[in-house]
């Protein structure tokens, strides 16, 4: 570890952008080389008489500008100014033994691994299986798009082979949705909380990102039509159904105003969800309420596995070869051995029991959320697969992150999810389906229990 102390006597504005200059400067004057490790965080928050909370944004900030790097367990490694800025979604840390991962809203695995195992004979024995190892020139086989479209009528929507887009998950048409709809430069309007994936991606493409106000139903379509108002934006990217990372519900009273407002304004709408395949009874999405302005995106990878990297684009009538035109521009076509295991899994009936082992495994890991956490109501869709919870005051969602994170738990906090300027919510979103197992979520939330009952400082102050 390298010896190093900023000073921060000269330096005006928050603490923690006080810190990430002094490790920048240091970094651009030879003081850090690249491959240095800074101090620990607690270490240094204690020799500058600061939060560890102050220290921990102020290395998130670095982080964030590329200058540093690093693992849960190992450390802060400076990575030098002419390092790749890594990408707080996409570089993911390391897990060490015995940490338990609350960071990732992941599929569980051990059920759709079995089922695997059985597909994968029976794609093996195919009489023309060699039609899944050449080029596919429509985004997919005409019986892989017509088992996406069989598995979006699920929740009512118009889908048919002819308006759907096949992509490698959510994450891609995401991002195939937004090139082909936006230039560098142009305002997209989204939940003042969001997907980090979306919010990254836009950022990648050089997209502006407008926050608009939220309550507990999700979007307020007067905060949409002020926003429209001042930002001339054209594109809404938002989450009706099960949002991510509050898991609210948008009501159909509410989805309606949200259409009338969207027509009114002109929008375009990016509908994300991800999590449709396992609501039974659901309300219908938004895009079926106004399907002549609406680019619906879905996946697999929540509702079968993780791992099954297929999704959904579907478009307004006459404007899917856009969306393919950009499939094939980032990545040419799905896998279609994972395409083909998809539609079976889709025909067969397999994905629908796939989706309710998920909600029935799940069910248990948030009784044991509501064991633990039950005073501060914790907040979650049986269908999805986190808790969102806002932290009792005085604690900062960055001080909560760093206790947790020194005790082994990793998680993410509202921070990950503003958009844009948006002030962030002292919350935290834990991913309870990340674990292997119910024990480790059990134990997880033990200790989460634990530091929420001494309070902050609480377990420095028992060292």
């Amino acid at each position: 570890m390298t010896i190093w102390m900023p000073d921060l006597a000269k330096r005006q504005g928050p603490k923690y952008l006080a810190i990430a200059d002094a490790i920048a400067d240091a970094i651009s004057q030879g003081m850090l080389p690249d491959g240095a490790k800074l101090p620990p965080q607690r270490n240094l928050a204690y020799d500058l008489g600061v939060t560890l909370g102050t220290v921990t944004r102020a290395y998130a900030e670095a982080r964030r500008r590329g200058l540093v790097g690093g693992e849960v367990g190992r450390g802060t490694f400076v990575q030098g100014l002419d390092a790749t800025p890594p990408d707080g979604f996409i570089a993911l840390p390391q897990e060490s033994d015995g940490e338990i991962n609350f960071a990732h809203a992941t599929a569980l695995t051990a059920q759709p691994g079995r089922q695997l195992s059985e597909t994968l004979k029976e794609v093996a024995g195919l009489p023309e299986i060699q039609q899944l190892v050449g080029y596919q020139f429509d985004t997919g086989l005409p019986h892989h798009r017509e088992a996406g479209a069989h598995w979006l009528r699920r929740a009512g929507l118009g889908a048919t082979p002819e308006n759907i887009a096949i992509t490698n998950g959510a994450q891609h048409g995401i991002l195939v949705a937004l090139m082909a709809l936006a230039q560098p430069g142009d305002t997209v309007l989204a939940e003042a909380l969001s997907y980090p994936g979306f919010i990254q991606v836009a950022q990648q493409l050089g997209l502006k990102l407008e926050p608009v106000e939220m309550d507990a139903e999700g979007i307020i379509p007067e905060a949409l039509i002020e926003a429209q108002h001042r930002t001339s934006a054209r594109l809404l990217y938002c989450m009706p159904t099960i949002h991510n990372p509050t898991a609210a519900m948008m009501s159909p009273t509410r989805m309606a105003a949200l259409a009338e407002a969207t027509r009114a304004l002109d929008l375009t709408i990016l509908e994300d969800d991800v999590w449709s395949g396992h609501i039974e009874d659901q309300a219908p999405p938004l895009s079926t309420l106004i399907p002549e302005r609406a680019y619906y995106i879905t996946s697999l990878s929540k509702t079968m596995a993780g791992g099954l990297r297929v999704g959904y684009v579907m478009a307004p009538n006459n404007h899917i070869e856009r969306i393919r035109s950009m499939v094939r521009l980032s990545g040419w076509l799905t896998a279609p051995l994972m395409a083909e295991i998809a539609s079976r899994w889709i025909n067969d009936g397999t994905g629908e029991a796939l989706a309710r082992w998920q909600t029935e495994a799940m069910a248990t890991r948030f009784a044991i959320a509501n064991e633990f956490l039950a005073d501060l109501k914790p907040k979650h869709h049986p269908a999805g697969h986190y808790v969102w919870l806002d932290l009792p005051e005085p604690w900062r969602a960055s001080d909560f992150k760093a206790e947790a994170e020194s005790r082994g738990v990793m998680l993410l906090t509202g921070e990950s999810f503003a958009v844009g300027r948006a002030p962030a919510p002292h919350a935290v979103r834990l991913g309870i389906s990340k674990p292997d197992t119910d024990e480790q979520v059990r134990r997880g939330l033990e200790i989460l229990a634990d530091i929420l009952r001494a309070g902050p400082g609480g377990a420095l102050q028992a060292i």
